[in-house]
């Protein structure tokens, strides 16, 4: 990715497996992040001379990040499932379907449920019997 892609709200590409634009809001975390980078005119990941790293490069800069990590689930995550670990993060924050695939980019609902799997039940079955607690209370209520 390049510079150019990111704003101070969000960052476009296009992704590589179905060649899909998309447009994906900053996370705080990540704005937070970024802010302490000078914005250049070149790639974004780069290595210590300033070139463009490959994936697995990146891949083997995350596995040594995560042996140094006392998170308990440090070991879940991984670098060619971070489209996944993106998909559980947002079921866990209480988006919906269509709000998941806004961000991860994904078509359908299939992926969604493999990826999501006991995540993405959970939390949909939480709302759902949330909603009914409201519905019933109002019974009450009234």
């Amino acid at each position: 990715m390049q510079w150019a892609h990111f704003s101070d709200d969000g960052f476009d590409f296009t992704q590589g497996k179905t060649d899909k634009p998309l447009w994906i809001p900053l996370t705080d975390r990540l704005r937070e992040h970024l802010a302490g980078y000078e914005r250049g005119e070149g790639t974004v990941v780069t290595n210590a001379k300033g070139q463009s790293v490959s994936y697995r490069i990146v891949a083997e800069e995350m596995r040594a990040i995560k042996k140094k990590m006392e998170h308990e689930k440090a070991g879940y995550y991984k670098t060619h499932g971070l489209r996944k670990n993106a998909t559980i993060e947002l079921y866990l924050a209480g988006c919906d379907d269509e709000m998941v695939k806004a961000v991860t980019g994904h078509s359908g609902v299939e992926m969604l449920k493999k990826y999501g799997g006991p995540i993405r039940q959970r939390e949909l079955a939480k709302r759902a019997q949330e909603a009914r607690n409201q519905m019933e209370r109002s019974k009450t209520e009234t």
